[in-house]
């Protein structure tokens, strides 16, 4: 079977699952000889009447020991924010003679002009960032804005249920920031424009959220997972599979110990046949959910 044939096979199953348990949101379960480790998705936004906040969400988060994250949770360290501002300082601008906006299609300048507006960074700043600066001003300028800075909703609530849990981060944010920084610039443009688009429409961050609390792993896939890996594969391979290959191994050594844990990461990362679940079935663990 080819890969396309397989992956849309999985792609119809899952859309199968969907269908019949539009519900919850999904927690996936790794059982170890002596730890159990929680899988669950998070988003920007969830449905403000609270109903994600499901028994099966409240049990895996009360039980752990450890949380872990993508990147360490919140805002990063005194040392870690002075290393990171100095790679955007001294990487972070366009040659001389270049703007971004001359690099963008007319709905990314339009979309672009909106966020600079709305939030408060001006355009002339903007237009002598690199893509990459740029999607990262402006991604924290909205969740200053919305207060998401110290933690996505699904974050805070694992954070809040688990108070005594030690905090813990896979990757570093200075990492994920020089990966970024190394993308061909046709797709830092593309990944920017993607993020402005969801920045400056209303909706696109709640049908996520929805999606994520309804179980449906089926949108996600299409409108997360598999736009990103057709539009910008450097991107999808770099910031998506080669972290989760890293990931999985973390969460194959915490299953040999002795700790419950709650792993908390985007949920694009948790569907379809590259996502976090089916890697971890690959490798040989027993997982427990779709």
């Amino acid at each position: 079977m080819s890969f396309k044939a397989a992956l849309a096979g999985g792609l119809a199953a899952l859309t199968s699952f969907a269908s019949a348990a539009l519900a919850d949101p999904v927690v996936w379960t790794v059982k170890g000889p002596h730890a159990s480790i929680a899988i669950v998705g998070s988003t920007v936004a969830v449905p403000a009447d609270g109903r994600w906040r499901t028994a099966a969400l409240h049990d895996a988060a009360a039980k752990a020991e450890e949380i872990w994250f993508i990147t360490p949770f919140g805002l990063p360290s005194p040392f870690a924010a002075i290393h990171i501002l100095a790679l955007i300082q001294t990487k972070g601008s366009l040659p001389e003679g270049q703007s971004l906006s001359a690099k963008l299609s007319p709905q990314g300048r339009a979309d672009l002009a909106k966020l600079s507006a709305r939030d408060g960074v001006p355009m002339a700043k903007l237009e002598r960032m690199t893509p990459w600066n740029a999607q990262i001003t402006l991604t924290l300028a909205d969740r200053k804005r919305d207060g998401t800075v110290h933690g996505l909703p699904v974050e805070r609530y694992v954070v809040e249920t688990a108070p005594h849990a030690a905090k813990r981060g896979f990757d570093r944010l200075d990492d994920d920031l020089k990966i970024l920084m190394a993308l061909p610039e046709q797709e830092q443009v593309y990944n920017l424009e993607e993020s402005m688009h969801r920045l400056a429409d209303p909706g696109e961050n709640p049908r996520y959220g929805k999606a994520w609390a309804d179980g449906d792993l089926g949108w996600i896939e299409r409108e997360r997972d598999q736009r990103l890996r057709q539009a910008a594969p450097v991107t999808y391979r770099t910031m998506q599979l080669e972290p989760r290959a890293r990931w999985v191994e973390q969460i194959a050594r915490l299953a040999e110990g002795s700790k419950n844990a709650i792993v908390v990461v985007d949920a694009a990362n948790l569907v379809g046949q590259n996502g976090l679940p089916a890697m971890l079935r690959r490798r040989g663990l027993q997982v427990e959910g779709p």
